[in-house]
C-alpha cells in the first residue's frame, strides 16, 4: 500500500470547512432529538424547525453561524486557591483527570472493589498533590451514598480535598441547582462564582444526535448561572457514529455545536468549551488491553481540537497516557502514552486524561502517579526548545573548549532542572518496579498531603445543602 505524507496527520483548512459544511447539513436536514421541552421552545423561538411529536429539531445554518460568531468563549477556570487559576486559549496546555469510574484498584489489598466517597476524597487529594494535574474531574462515583444525592456528596468531597479547579456533571434541574449553590458557598456567593468560576460542568449528549432530558436540564441551569460548560460528546466510530474519522468528526461537531446552541440561547453569557471524548469501537475479540483503534483515537482527538480552533473555542479532548496498571509489557504503555502528543500538537487546551484503567471503569492511584510523570514529559515537549544567548551558551563553549567538561560548570547546575524532566517513576527497568514505585509514592502523598481546609462554617453549609436535598428527594417518594 502506498502512503502519502500529504497533511502530515493534520486536517487542512479546506477540509475543516468541508467538515463544517457536512455538520451544517446534518443539523439542518437530519436534525437532533431534544427531549427537554424548554430547550425545544428556545430553539423554536430562535427559528429552528421543531417536530414536537418526534422531538426532532432541525437547526438552520444561520443559528449555528450566530453561535459561532457571538457565543462567549470560556477564558478562565479558577481554583479554590487562586494560585491554581488557569487561562485558556493563550497557547497553554492543561490536564484534567479522567472520569467517571465505578471501581477502584485498592492500594492496600491490590484487589478491585466498588468505589466509595472516600475514593473521591483520596483521588481529589492525590490530584491536588500531583503537579501535572491542573483540573480534578470526578474520577469515581460515590457508590456508598444514596443515588439521589450521590453527586452532591461528590461535590462535598471534591471541595474539601482539592484547591484546584473541579469538573463535574449534573443530571436534572434540582441536581444542577444544588451543585451550583454548593460552589457558590465555597466561592463566597453567586456573584463571586461568576467572577471566579471554581467549578465547570461537563454535559454529554447521547450519540447519535440526542440531547436527553436530564442532561439538557443541567445545560440550561448552568447557562442561567453562567457556569462554564463543556459540551462533550462520546461517540464510538463504527457504533454510534460512522466508521470513518471524518464522519465521526462531523457527527461529533453536530452534537457539540447543538448542545452549545441550547446553552447560548438560554444565556448568551455562558462560557463555553468544545469537548470530545470519541473513540473507535473495538469490534474485534481482543484482550482488554488491546491497542485496537489507538492511533485513530488520537487522530479523532486531534481533529476535534482543530475543529474547536477553527471556531475559536477552547477545547477539551481525551488523551491516552493511562493504562499502565497491570501491564506485562512496557512497550504497550509507552505507545499508549505517546498518543497524548497528537491532540497537544493540534493546540488542545485541556487534555482529559489519566488515572483510570480497564476502559476508564477503574480508578488506579498508581496510574495517577505514572500518568502525572508521563504528562510532565508531554508538557516538556510542548514547551519546546528555548533559544537565546543563555541557552546557546557560546561563551561557555568557548571557555570549556575542545576536550573540556561541562559537568562542573555553574551553567549545568542552573539549567539541569529547567531543561530536563528527571524521571522518578519511569526510570525503572521493569514494569513491576514502575508500578511498585508508583504505589509507594501514592501511599506517601496520601499520607502526607493535606490541602488548605475549608472554613468550618462553609463545611457545615455544604452539609446543610446535601441534607436538604436528601429530605426533598425522600418527601417526593
Amino acid at each position: 500500500m502506498e502512503h502519502s505524507r500529504e497533511g502530515s496527520g493534520f486536517i487542512r483548512g479546506e477540509d475543516l470547512r468541508r467538515i463544517h459544511s457536512s455538520t451544517l447539513k446534518v443539523l439542518e436536514e437530519t436534525g437532533v432529538r431534544v427531549d427537554e421541552e424548554d430547550a425545544r421552545k428556545l430553539l423554536d423561538d430562535a427559528g429552528a424547525y421543531v417536530d414536537s411529536k418526534r422531538k426532532i429539531v432541525r437547526i438552520p445554518q444561520n443559528l449555528v453561524e450566530e453561535l459561532i460568531t457571538k457565543a462567549r468563549r470560556c477564558a478562565r477556570l479558577c481554583g479554590r486557591n487562586s494560585k491554581n487559576d488557569l487561562t485558556l486559549k493563550e497557547g497553554r496546555f492543561h490536564v484534567m483527570t479522567s472520569s467517571t469510574g465505578v471501581r477502584v484498584l485498592d492500594l492496600a489489598t491490590g484487589k478491585v472493589r466498588p468505589s466509595t466517597k472516600k475514593d473521591v476524597e483520596d483521588s481529589a487529594r492525590l490530584a491536588d498533590a500531583l503537579e501535572n494535574f491542573h483540573i480534578y474531574s470526578i474520577m469515581v462515583d460515590a457508590l456508598d451514598c444514596p443515588s439521589e444525592i450521590m453527586g452532591l456528596e461528590e461535590i462535598d468531597a471534591m471541595f474539601n480535598n482539592t484547591e484546584k479547579h473541579i469538573d463535574t456533571g449534573a443530571l436534572g434541574t434540582d441536581n444542577a441547582r444544588d451543585m451550583i449553590q454548593m460552589a457558590a458557598v465555597v466561592a463566597g456567593g453567586f456573584e463571586e462564582l461568576r467572577k471566579r468560576p471554581i467549578i465547570d460542568f461537563m454535559q454529554t449528549p447521547v450519540s447519535p444526535l440526542i440531547h436527553e432530558r436530564e442532561n439538557t436540564e443541567g445545560i440550561l441551569e448552568c447557562a442561567k448561572h453562567e457556569i462554564p460548560l463543556i459540551i462533550l460528546n462520546m461517540a464510538q466510530a463504527g457504533g454510534t457514529s460512522p466508521m470513518t474519522i471524518a464522519g465521526t468528526l462531523s457527527i461529533t461537531n453536530a452534537e457539540v455545536l447543538s448542545g452549545m446552541l441550547i446553552a447560548y440561547l438560554q444565556n448568551p453569557n455562558v462560557p463555553l468549551i468544545y469537548g470530545t471524548s470519541s473513540i473507535v469501537l473495538n469490534m474485534k475479540s481482543l484482550p482488554k488491553r488491546s491497542i485496537f483503534g489507538l492511533v485513530e483515537n488520537g487522530l479523532i482527538a486531534m481533529g476535534a481540537a482543530q475543529l474547536a480552533g477553527y471556531y475559536g473555542f477552547p477545547s477539551l479532548v481525551n488523551g491516552f497516557s493511562g493504562g499502565w496498571s497491570g501491564l506485562d509489557d512496557d512497550s504497550l504503555g509507552f505507545l499508549w502514552s505517546m498518543m497524548a502528543i497528537l491532540p497537544t500538537l493540534a493546540n488542545a487546551d485541556i487534555l482529559y486524561d489519566g488515572g483510570l484503567i480497564e476502559n476508564s471503569k477503574t480508578l488506579s492511584y498508581e496510574d495517577m502517579v505514572i500518568s502525572n510523570e508521563i504528562t510532565g514529559m508531554v508538557l516538556r515537549c510542548m514547551r519546546g526548545i528555548k533559544v537565546d544567548g543563555e541557552t546557546l551558551a557560546d561563551d561557555l563553549i568557548h571557555k570549556v573548549g575542545p576536550a573540556g567538561n561541562f559537568l562542573a560548570e555553574k551553567h549545568t547546575l542552573e539549567h539541569l532542572r529547567k531543561e530536563i524532566v528527571a524521571a522518578e517513576i519511569l526510570d525503572k527497568s521493569k514494569v513491576k518496579d514502575i508500578q511498585e514505585t508508583a504505589r509507594e509514592r501514592a501511599r506517601n502523598l496520601l499520607s502526607a498531603h493535606q490541602p488548605e481546609p475549608l472554613e468550618k462554617s462553609i463545611q457545615e453549609e455544604l452539609r446543610g445543602i446535601v441534607k436538604k436535598a436528601w429530605k426533598r428527594e425522600r418527601d417526593r417518594k
